[in-house]
Order: structure tokens, then sequence, then C-alpha cells
């Protein structure tokens, strides 16, 4: 099979529809609870989203939705919903980091997309988040110290 750059459709002028949605605002206007102190737990926030091709997918089928699979795309990134997407160089596919609240909705997303609704394409969800360990190299200051500033 040929690569059929999934991306490279991007660059074409689709007709978008902009999808309001609260969610990008709420991300971008709340603040950390506390700032400076080292998380305990976190959940997941971002997925890390793959692509598979599945069995009885062609070229042909898949190039059939192309064009309506990148306009989802670019709606959901619109919406806030894919922070990146990047074009696999190992083999025709996708990666996408998705902007979630729960694992549920990361496969509501990726269920929505054509190519997923047909059967071609399903995606392997990997949860990613803030590095935790890196909490335990950075010393912390004490709250008296940040007053200071």
């Amino acid at each position: 099979m040929t690569r059929w750059p999934l991306l490279l459709l991007l660059t074409l002028a689709l007709p978008l529809q902009a999808e309001t949605t609260d969610t990008l605002a709420a991300a971008t206007t709340q603040a950390p609870a506390m700032q400076g102190a080292a998380p305990q737990s976190v959940a997941p926030r971002q997925i890390l989203a793959m692509d598979r091709i599945l069995p009885g997918a062609t070229e042909d089928k898949i190039k059939a939705l192309l064009s309506d699979e990148a306009r989802a795309v670019v709606n959901l990134y619109l919406a806030g919903k894919i922070r990146q997407w990047y074009f696999r160089q190992d083999r025709p596919g996708a990666v996408l980091i998705l902007e979630t609240g729960s694992m549920e909705e990361a496969e509501k997303l990726v269920g929505s997309l054509p190519l997923t609704r047909s059967g071609l394409l399903a995606y392997d969800l990997i949860p990613i988040g803030p590095y935790i360990p890196l909490a335990t190299m950075v010393p912390q200051e004490s709250p008296q110290k940040r007053k200071k500033r």
C-alpha cells in the first residue's frame, strides 16, 4: 500500500464548521489549585492516540473517506479536543494527542471519526501526563519563601 498522507489533505481548503465549546475556555482560565505543590496523582488530561489500519481496509476505501476524516480532525482541533497531530514516519497513519478528561471521552472522540466509524481504522489509546518523578528531583519552595517574592 502506498502512503496516503492524511495530514497533507488538511492543507486543502476545506469548508469547516466551527463548533463552540466551553472546554477550551475553561482550560485556559482555570489555574491549578496549588501552584508549586508536587502533585500526588494526576488524572489523565491528554491521551496519545495511535491509529491502526484494520484488516479489510484498502487504499481506495481509505482515500474515499479522507476528506471527511480531515474535516472531522480539524473540527476536533478547533474545538480544543485535539492538541496536536502527526503523520507517522514508520508506516502510513496518524498519531493524535487528545485533550480529554477521561479515557471514555477519548474513546468517543476517536470513535466519531469517519475512518473509525467505517471500520477501517482503530486507535490504541495511552493516557499521558506530567512526569511525576520530576517533582522528586526539584526542591520544593516553602510557602513563606513564595510569599516574599
